[in-house]
């Protein structure tokens, strides 16, 4: 979309006198996905500007349409509408891989859990913890919250633990040391982690010096700091017994330091917690939880929707949401790139029941649908702890909860009363056949 399509756009719903430079830039952009920080640099604009434009422009809109209209929603309410009016052409959905930006139509809410995230955010010292297998949808709530936090002014910083060399993540040193780097790096600062690390108060203390006394007393505004695959240090003992109590450390000190009050934390991790730690020093046990679970029956029928399907959710066996929760549990991922598929399939809405049967059959084959996906958890699975607890599943033999938690991690079982309940039967035959 470029400037005039979308002062065109704007124009059918709001009087042109009201339409200034900035305000059709900020509806271009948002709907291209791009948060406000973006969006005053690529424009040139003041931050607080861009936002005030923003705010009014979508007040502005919200009444010329009669319902709420937010940054993050606009496309989504937009779209369908111009479609239908021949405004703008219907394009074919993204290939499912990556995250969902905040404006894709492909991403379905869980409402009450954002509402939750978005307040805690909010909060000085804020804290939550986002649980889930992989590809289940972590990160593309992450992007929304840090959109939101965006949207407050808030600056980010993203702490990817896939990017750590082994190396780091078992040196406890090493670690803190890379962590600071990234806040600096990523925040614009000069690096003074030298000027602030002294061996005898410890790398820990050195390290939350730096953040309180540099790195937040240079900032104005708070700052999310996301740890992301923080599941990633769970099999460093030594090392995660002295990290994870020290997050805790920061999440208590901003109840009485104003530099820590800006901080804000973003724990993202795929399994539960099997490392042993006092339950006074764990931060597992303190601000915000949220497990992000398989999509419901309501959920995969909107996701129809938006795929531009008519399901329904009526419990028949036969119908399509039914055999998406069946075969598939509802995994969002392998559930998305079903749905693609069928949405680039021509005339699969003449018996959507049998050919999505049929899409299923096939998808585990080796060059299936699934195929990609299926292979990484192949390779997750080599280790002799996950096949020994893989093997007692489906021998419906006791697990211990290290297994438990081996098992959920890789989104095969719901932990529910500390017993497995197996999230799709689809992913055990496959497993069962090819190990």
């Amino acid at each position: 979309m470029n400037h005039q399509e979308a002062k065109d756009i704007l124009q059918k719903k709001l009087p042109e006198a009201s339409l200034s430079l900035i305000k059709i830039e900020v509806f271009r952009l948002s709907w291209l996905g791009k948060g406000y920080n973006v969006i005053a640099e690529e424009t040139g604009y003041d931050h607080d500007y861009v936002r005030k434009a923003g705010s009014d422009l979508w007040k502005e809109l919200s009444q010329a349409m009669n319902c709420a209209i937010s940054k993050r929603n606009v496309r989504n309410l937009l779209e369908e509408q111009l479609i239908e009016e021949g405004n703008i052409d219907k394009q074919l959905p993204d290939y499912p891989g990556g995250p969902l930006s905040f404006s894709s139509p492909f991403y379905i809410e869980r409402t009450q859990e954002e509402a939750q995230v978005y307040q805690e955010i909010c909060r000085p010292g804020g804290l939550v913890r986002i649980r889930g297998p992989r590809k289940m949808g972590k990160s593309s709530l992450m992007l929304r919250v840090l959109d939101q936090g965006e949207s407050e002014g808030y600056q980010k910083v993203i702490i990817d633990f896939h990017l750590a060399d082994r190396s780091i993540l078992t040196d406890l040193e090493k670690l803190l040391r890379w962590v600071c780097l990234q806040m600096t790096s990523q925040l614009g600062l000069e690096s003074k982690i030298d000027d602030y690390w002294n061996e005898l108060i410890g790398s820990k203390l050195s390290c939350t010096t730096y953040l309180q006394q540099y790195i937040l007393e240079k900032t104005e505004f708070p700052t999310i700091l996301v740890f992301n695959e923080l599941n990633l240090l769970f099999d460093q003992d030594d090392v995660s017994r002295d990290f994870l109590p020290l997050l805790r450390s920061w999440h208590e000190e901003s109840k009485h330091n104003d530099n820590m009050k800006k901080l804000r934390q973003l724990l993202i991790y795929s399994t539960e917690v099997y490392v042993q730690l006092d339950i006074n020093l764990s931060p597992f046990n303190v601000g915000l939880p949220i497990e992000l679970s398989a999509l419901n029956g309501e959920q995969l029928t909107a996701l129809s929707n938006a795929y531009g399907f008519n399901f329904s959710n009526d419990n028949n066996v036969n119908s399509p949401t039914t055999l998406l929760l069946n075969k598939l549990g509802g995994h969002p991922y392998l559930v998305q790139l079903a749905l693609y598929q069928l949405a680039t399939k021509p005339g699969f809405i003449e018996s959507p029941s049998s050919e999505l049967k049929s899409l299923i059959a096939h998808a585990t084959e080796s060059n299936g649908l699934f195929s990609d996906f299926l292979q990484h958890l192949i390779a997750d699975m080599t280790g002799e702890k996950s096949t020994e607890a893989f093997r007692k599943l489906i021998a419906n033999e006791p697990l211990a909860r290290p297994e438990l938690y081996i098992l959920d991690h890789l989104g095969l079982i719901e932990i529910v009363d500390d017993k497995p309940k197996i999230t799709s039967q689809l992913l055990i035959n496959f497993l069962r056949d090819n190990l």
